[in-house]
C-alpha cells in the first residue's frame, strides 16, 4: 500500500510560530515528504544544516520548468526572462551582476534620509487633525513600502495599486490558474511599458540606470522587463509584511518594545531577531532535482522536488537555543537564513536591513504610545500567501 503523505502548506497553531508538524516529522525523518495542494510530490528540508546544503548544491534547480518542480501557487506561469531568482547558471549570475551594484552597503546607507521622510509623511498623515487610531498596515506599513520602493527604482508611486492588487493575485494560492496567468500577464504588460518609457526618457534612477547599461548589450528588452518586475515586487511586498508582523511581534513582547523605545542602538540587534523569528516565506523555496543527491541521510532521485523550508531552518534547535523564543538580545542571531543562503541570497538583504531599521526606529519616535487596538487571537493572517504577514493591524497612540 501506499503510505499517505501529509498534506502541505501544514498548519499553524499559533500566528508567530511556524506549524509544529515540520519539527515533529524532522524528528523522525530529517527530510521527508508531503503532496502539495495540486497533488505533486515533494521532499521538505527543514533543518538548517539541510536547508545550506540544498541551497548551495547544483543539484537543485530553480527553474520551475525542471522536472519534478513542485508548484505551491496555482497557475501554470513560467519564468520571465530576467527574473533570475527563477534561473539556474550561467543566467542566473550574468542577469544578477548587472543589479547587484545597485545594492552596495554605502548605496543603501544614503537611502535612510529619503526613508526618514517617507514615514514622516506618513506618520502626519496617519495623525492628522488629531487623530489617535488607525489601520498601521493600510495605512503606514503598505504605502512605506510601496513609496520607498518606487522613489528607488523610480516607478511611480500612483501605480502601485495596480502592481499590488495583481500581485496578491499571482501569489495567493486561491486564485485559480486562469487567474493567476491573467494577473501575471497583465503584470509583465505594465513592466513592459515601464521600461519603454525609461528608454524614450532616461532617468537617474536604479531602472534608469539599467536601462541605460542596457544599450551597450548587457541585456535584452525582455531581460530589463523581468527583472523590473523582480526588483520592485521583491522590495514591495516583503517589506510590507515584514513591517506589519513585526509590529505585532514587538506589542506580543512588551518588555523588549520597552528596550527598543529608551535604546535604540538595540534595533539592530532586534531586526535580525525578527528576521529569524518570523521568516515570511512560509510557502517554501521549492527546487527540482536535476541528479540524484543524499540530504540528510535521504536519498532523493532526479525528477523530484524539494521545498525548503527557510521558517523552520531559523527555529532549529541545534542552532538557535530556545529558538522559539523571541529575543532581540540573541547573540547569533545573524546566522539566519531568512534572506536565503548561497548564490541566490536575497539581493536586497542589505536594503532590507536599512529600511527595518529606520521604520521601527521612526514609528517608536514619532507613536511613542503606540500599542494594538485588537488582540493577537482576532488579527487576520495571511495564511493563504506565499508571503505570510497580518491583513491589517488596528492600532493607538
Amino acid at each position: 500500500m501506499t503510505a499517505v503523505l501529509p498534506e502541505f502548506p501544514m498548519p499553524r497553531e499559533h500566528p508567530l510560530d511556524p506549524p509544529p508538524q515540520y519539527r515533529a516529522l524532522s524528528a523522525e525523518r530529517p527530510v521527508f515528504q508531503v503532496r502539495t495542494p495540486r497533488g505533486d510530490t515533494a521532499w521538505v528540508v527543514t533543518r538548517h544544516e539541510d536547508v545550506r546544503a540544498v541551497l548551495t548544491h547544483g543539484a537543485f534547480s530553480s527553474d520551475p520548468r525542471t522536472p519534478g518542480f513542485p508548484t505551491y501557487v496555482t497557475g501554470d506561469v513560467p519564468p520571465p526572462a530576467g527574473f533570475f531568482m527563477q534561473a539556474d547558471p550561467p543566467d542566473h549570475g550574468r542577469l544578477r551582476r548587472t543589479v547587484t551594484r545597485e545594492f552596495l552597503i554605502n548605496q543603501m546607507e544614503a537611502l535612510r534620509p529619503t526613508m526618514r521622510r517617507i514615514l514622516d509623511e506618513l506618520v502626519d498623515r496617519m495623525s492628522a487633525d488629531g487623530r489617535r487610531s488607525g489601520d498601521l498596515v493600510r495605512e503606514f506599513a503598505l504605502p512605506m513600502a510601496a513609496m520607498t520602493i518606487c522613489e528607488i527604482l523610480g516607478v511611480p508611486f500612483e501605480d502601485h495599486v495596480l502592481f499590488v492588487s495583481l500581485t496578491d493575485t499571482v501569489l495567493d494560492r486561491t486564485s485559480t490558474p486562469e487567474q493567476a496567468v491573467r494577473a501575471a500577464s497583465e503584470l509583465m504588460g505594465y513592466f513592459d511599458r515601464l521600461v519603454t518609457a525609461k528608454k524614450e526618457r532616461p532617468s537617474e534612477d536604479l531602472f534608469g540606470r539599467m536601462v541605460a547599461r542596457s544599450a551597450d548589450g548587457g541585456l535584452t528588452h525582455e531581460e530589463l522587463v523581468g527583472m523590473a518586475a523582480l526588483l520592485l515586487l521583491g522590495g514591495y511586498d516583503t517589506m510590507a509584511q515584514m513591517i506589519g508582523i513585526g509590529t505585532v511581534t514587538l506589542f506580543e513582547h512588551p518588555d523588549q518594545l520597552a528596550e527598543l523605545r529608551s535604546d535604540d542602538t538595540l534595533l539592530p540587534g532586534a531586526v535580525e531577531e525578527m528576521l529569524r523569528y518570523l521568516s515570511i516565506n512560509h510557502a517554501g523555496l521549492p527546487r527540482g532535482v536535476t541528479e540524484d543527491v543524499v540530504v540528510g541521510g535521504q536519498q532523493i532521485r532526479a525528477g523530484d522536488g524539494v521545498l525548503v523550508m527557510l521558517n523552520a531552518a531559523n527555529r532549529d534547535e541545534t542552532v538557535f537555543e530556545d529558538a522559539d523564543t523571541f529575543d532581540i538580545h540573541r547573540v547569533n542571531n545573524g546566522k539566519h537564513l531568512a534572506f536565503g543562503h548561497g548564490f541566490h541570497k536575497c539581493v536586497g538583504a542589505t536594503l532590507a536591513r536599512v529600511e527595518l531599521t529606520e521604520v521601527f526606529g521612526g514609528l517608536l519616535r514619532r507613536l511613542p504610545g503606540l500599542r494594538p487596538a485588537r488582540p493577537l487571537d482576532e488579527l487576520p493572517f495571511r495564511h493563504d500567501m506565499v508571503l505570510y504577514g497580518v491583513r491589517e493591524l488596528p492600532v493607538t497612540w
